[in-house]
């Protein structure tokens, strides 16, 4: 693997980490999962099943629809010469926090230029997941710079939110994610970057609030798939900040949201990874000439995350890059 480049959500992507589904672990009842946009059959499963199952493995059938979803998902990446890398399994301690979901790769690790970063998650539970990072960061430490924020800081920093279109950062602020901490985190380590490594460069973290505390992160209702283009679904934002007012949106309806649909994956110029099922989405990305890869991601969706959620680009490549 080449150095980290991560630029942009668009450019042709080169490397990327996936999740693994080899073993799901049952949570503990989550605040999140009562959130008043929470759709009523999670809030049942959390209030009742999830305090008797917490800490349990999810059976063997139920995990073989993430594994089957995530093997269709790395064919489509390599048939389209991305090479692909899996987080390892991790096996929580009988100490932690219960519960653990290693399919969405996108959140504990994430990049932003030439940087590779270790985020610090807000949920507890999915702390641990970092260390199925651990032989990636090994292998790439020599060629990249990587910084971690350090789990017991109160700045908390991840990769669903970080959206990344130089000069600019957007970072989703919700109420179990990234914060404002973070967002000043991240501004400072690319302002000592810049200056120490890059003095061209002017990277300018902006804030996105979310305005609906049942969606996890940014990525559930923004995703940015081409210069000054992106998905979004507006309700779901407090307010749009100035640096995106002149992007086209392609606006999605809130069953669409609620299924993820806008958490899509591009992995070149007009080239991107949809839900199978949502057809209207399709049609007005190819209106506006983008190739569309539909893949069935229903199972991940049903636990508020689809295939940015399931991927971590480390190498995304642009034809003159000047950066």
């Amino acid at each position: 693997m080449k150095n980290i480049t991560v630029y942009n959500e668009y450019a042709t992507l080169k490397t990327v980490i996936i999740g693994n589904a080899e073993t799901i672990y049952i949570p503990d009842a989550m605040e999140m999962e009562q959130e008043a946009h929470t759709a009523t059959w999670k809030k049942l499963l959390n209030k009742y099943l999830y305090k008797v199952l917490k800490g349990k493995k999810v059976p063997q059938f139920l995990a073989k629809k993430y594994q089957r979803e995530l093997h269709d998902f790395k064919k489509i990446l390599e048939k389209n010469n991305v090479e692909v890398l899996t987080v390892d399994p991790v096996v929580p301690s009988k100490k932690e926090e219960p519960g653990m979901a290693q399919m969405y790769a996108r959140d504990s690790v994430m990049c932003v230029g030439n940087l590779l970063i270790e985020g610090n998650l807000k949920l507890e539970m999915r702390k641990k997941e970092m260390r199925g990072y651990q032989s990636i960061v090994q292998s790439i430490k020599n060629q990249s710079s990587i910084h971690q924020l350090h789990p017991s800081e109160t700045a908390f920093l991840e990769g669903g939110d970080v959206l990344v279109d130089y000069p600019y950062v957007f970072v989703g602020i919700g109420k179990y994610a990234s914060n404002e901490n973070g967002i000043n985190w991240l501004q400072n380590l690319l302002d000592i970057s810049q200056k120490e490594q890059h003095p061209d460069q002017n990277w300018r973290v902006i804030p996105v609030y979310l305005n609906d505390d049942s969606l996890h992160h940014l990525d559930c209702c923004f995703t940015i798939i081409g210069p000054k283009t992106a998905i979004i679904h507006k309700d779901s934002l407090k307010a749009l900040p100035k640096e995106l007012e002149d992007y086209h949106f392609i606006e999605i309806d809130t069953k669409t949201n609620k299924e993820m649909g806008g958490n899509v994956l591009v992995i070149g110029p007009k080239k991107i990874i949809v839900q199978k099922r949502h057809l209207s989405l399709q049609k007005s990305l190819q209106a506006l000439g983008y190739t569309v890869f539909p893949l069935d991601f229903t199972w991940h969706a049903r636990l508020d995350g689809a295939f940015r959620c399931a991927s971590c680009p480390l190498e995304r490549i642009e034809e003159n890059h000047s950066i």
